[in-house]
């Protein structure tokens, strides 16, 4: 027997509605596995398949982990397609939860009425939020960020309101979050959901979930480990820049400058004959002589010596990835190609 779902729609979006139902008979279907494209935000999306047993276990963790009640209201956000909006989705099969689905836009709690349990964002929909209707957030319980690092700058905004913030680590290939961190813990580390644990290899994560079939899955990831269950993320192994013999993680410069630029921006590197390679910064802009001294004196207030890009680069617009992260391989690569 097939698990029921209540779904309230708050959209006229009609292919969103098709694609959400399209997947519910996915689910429901006689296959023991269903289909997810990567983010591509390292390299090419791929389409892999996943097994429900695994989808199931991974949706118990997380019910388990925000206490699901059968009943309760969870709202997709996300889109359908990808492995986000796919296990909201499994999360009210499994627990029997009115699923109210709304517009995949900037701010999609701008036709919420409801009271809900359980909503995931990616960050720049929550900036948009506080933006303009900041009031909504007081119908949700639990707000669970992904698919994209979440700044300081957004940390701080949300400390004075009263629901609960959350930001999540994972991936398609672990069937969403595998470890969880509570933003509003003075102590800005991962810890892992149950049954859940983590080793490293040269600074590299791996996660070791059994029940997601996962016995030792090595990632791109350049984590601290605190303990087993626990660590603090440095950035991505194939981003990190080499210079002059030195170890740089862009994340953790960008950090330092965020609240500086007003434009998406990411820091990489090119090749360089002395260096190896040097650290260089992307602005989503128009290229302006003006502008660019006046960034590199903000670099030189908020970077080490060491630590300043050593070129500017505009480009407009950047490349995005699927689930709308900044695509800095291809953002490069176009650039690359039209200098």
């Amino acid at each position: 027997m097939q698990p029921e779902i209540n779904i309230k729609f708050i959209t006229d979006n009609q292919e969103l509605k098709t694609k959400v139902l399209g997947f519910i008979d996915e689910w429901n279907s006689n296959k023991n596995y269903i289909t997810s494209q990567t983010s591509g935000s390292t390299g090419k999306p791929k389409t892999i398949k996943l097994l429900k047993k695994h989808l199931k276990a991974s949706a118990q963790m997380t019910g388990e982990y925000f206490k699901f009640k059968e009943g309760q209201n969870i709202l997709l956000s996300l889109s359908a397609d990808t492995i986000g909006g796919k296990m909201l989705i499994i999360r009210a099969l499994e627990f029997k939860m009115q699923l109210i689905v709304s517009d995949v836009v900037k701010n999609p709690l701008l036709n919420l009425q409801e009271h809900v349990a359980f909503v995931s964002l990616v960050p720049y929909q929550l900036i948009s939020i506080l933006i303009e209707s900041p009031e909504k957030l007081y119908l949700i319980d639990n707000i669970l960020l992904g698919g994209a690092p979440v700044s300081k700058s957004l940390t701080d905004k949300i400390q004075n309101y009263p629901m609960n913030f959350y930001e999540s680590y994972g991936m398609t290939e672990t069937m969403s979050h595998v470890a969880i961190k509570n933003l509003k813990d003075s102590i800005p580390n991962f810890r892992a959901l149950k049954n859940i644990s983590f080793t490293t290899s040269n600074d590299s994560l791996i996660i070791h979930a059994p029940l997601l079939g996962i016995e030792a899955m090595e990632t791109n990831d350049q984590v601290e480990l605190i303990s087993s269950i626990e660590f603090k993320w440095l950035g991505r192994k194939d981003f990190v820049i080499i210079s002059g013999g030195k170890k740089f993680h862009p994340e953790i410069l960008e950090k330092k400058i965020e609240n500086q630029l007003k434009d998406r921006f990411f820091i990489s590197k090119a090749y360089d004959e002395k260096l190896g390679e040097r650290i260089v910064l992307f602005i989503e802009n128009i290229y302006s002589f003006e502008r660019n001294n006046e960034i590199f004196e903000l670099l030189n207030n908020n970077l080490e010596k060491h630590e300043i890009p050593k070129n500017i680069y505009f480009y407009f617009p950047f490349e995005e990835t699927n689930s709308g992260k900044i695509n800095r391989i291809s953002t490069y690569q176009k650039w690359k190609n039209e200098h």
